[in-house]
């Protein structure tokens, strides 16, 4: 029985992006994003969170992209988008960085 290589079953999982944040960023994003107030407290905790996500993604074979969000420019990007400065905006912020460094997955 022939196998056929574009089987689902034989392709890699999607790349896909985190959001990622520098320790000195964090109280100004704290205060740009939207929902800023149900993040963790401090960037220790959020960063124990985000590596812990990515570990995950990595052990289930994803290539895991971190996508640095830049207090002097995600705001203007969110604008540009129309979308807001929350999980939201940077789910869509993290699926553009994806998708210029990947292009279109299946």
């Amino acid at each position: 029985m022939k196998t056929d290589m574009t089987n689902k079953e034989n392709t890699l999982p999607p790349a896909v992006g985190v959001y990622w944040i520098n320790e000195g960023d964090y109280p100004a994003l704290l205060g740009i994003f939207d929902d800023g107030s149900k993040m963790p407290r401090t960037w220790r905790e959020w960063l124990k969170i985000a590596e812990e996500m990515e570990r995950g993604l990595i052990a289930y074979g994803h290539v895991v992209l971190r996508v640095r969000v830049d207090p002097d420019t995600f705001s203007d990007w969110c604008v540009s988008q129309g979308v807001k400065s929350s999980s939201v905006g940077r789910k869509k912020f993290i699926a553009a960085a994806v998708y210029e460094r990947y292009g279109e997955q299946d």
